[in-house]
């Protein structure tokens, strides 16, 4: 089952149920609404019935609107680890945001300041936490996945290269544009096929089985420092390819075109501007 989180207007969304040509409006604000909504979710968001919508015609919100943390781990690929120079993690590093700001929709634009145009970007696995989790271990960790979406974070830099506390302008989170559930998707999120294409031009490429730590061990360790709820975000990290922060390989400047994919998961397809309206 796919699940989005669309735009209605009048700054109104809803979470809704995706079929072939056509998505159908849950009562629920946004995809993290339903899934804190009870233990019966799933099944709430395979048969509620509601008005429809033209796949052709919806936007796309932010598939969980205001997530309460957001979890980034990285590095966890041997390549990334190799391109930044960093000492290979015996343990998953994350870093955790509070509060759900600066999150974007699957075709949002990604609004450039026009001090400079440094750009940390990159494909990342996301997966949404289905349940309170808290000391859980690597063998039950699936248990508390909703399931599988696709992760674009994008932090523009000054162009001295500074490093994120002195020289950050731009942070936001792409997500979506839908959470594909666990039973659509192959056990852990491994084996996934993933790439970032920059004006046609193939960026990174990855398998989500080149993971150094998987879906279940992030879990376990990051649920032993924090307690993870429902509708919370966890980035699996970028893979290689997007270059360092003092060696950026593509800058990003107004009229490029991002697109952000995992098979069988969804696609962002983003449009970088020097501003966007308030």
């Amino acid at each position: 089952m796919k699940l989005s989180t669309v735009r209605l207007g009048h700054g109104r969304t809803a979470a809704a149920r995706l079929q072939k040509k056509h998505c159908v409006v849950l009562p629920y604000p946004d995809v993290g609404a339903l899934i804190a909504s009870g233990e019966d979710w799933r099944g709430r968001a395979a048969e509620e019935a509601g008005e429809r919508h033209r796949l052709d015609d919806i936007s796309y919100a932010p598939l969980i609107t205001r997530p309460s943390k957001i979890v980034r781990v990285g590095p966890n690929y041997a390549a990334r680890v190799r391109e930044t120079g960093t000492s290979f993690p015996t343990v998953p590093v994350f870093s955790v945001r509070q509060g759900g700001q600066g999150v974007a929709g699957a075709r949002d634009a990604i609004c450039l300041p026009a001090e400079g145009r440094n750009v940390d970007w990159g494909v990342e696995l996301g997966l949404v936490i289905g349940c309170r989790t808290r000391g859980v271990s690597a063998r039950t960790a699936l248990r508390h996945v909703a399931g599988y979406t696709v992760v674009n974070g994008v932090v523009a830099r000054s162009d001295s290269g500074s490093a994120p506390a002195a020289g950050l302008f731009t942070d936001v989170t792409l997500v979506g544009p839908a959470m594909v559930t666990t039973d659509d998707v192959p056990m852990g999120g491994r084996g996934l096929t993933m790439s970032c294409v920059i004006d046609g031009r193939v960026r990174q490429k990855a398998n989500t089985s080149q993971l150094i730590f998987d879906v279940a061990t992030v879990i376990a360790h990051v649920s032993t420092v924090i307690t993870l709820l429902p509708g919370d975000l966890i980035t699996m990290g970028r893979p290689a390819g997007c270059g360092t922060v003092r060696e950026p390989e593509v800058l990003l400047y107004p009229g490029v075109d991002m697109v952000t994919e995992i098979k069988g998961v969804g696609e962002l397809r983003n449009s970088v501007v020097r501003s966007c309206p308030q």
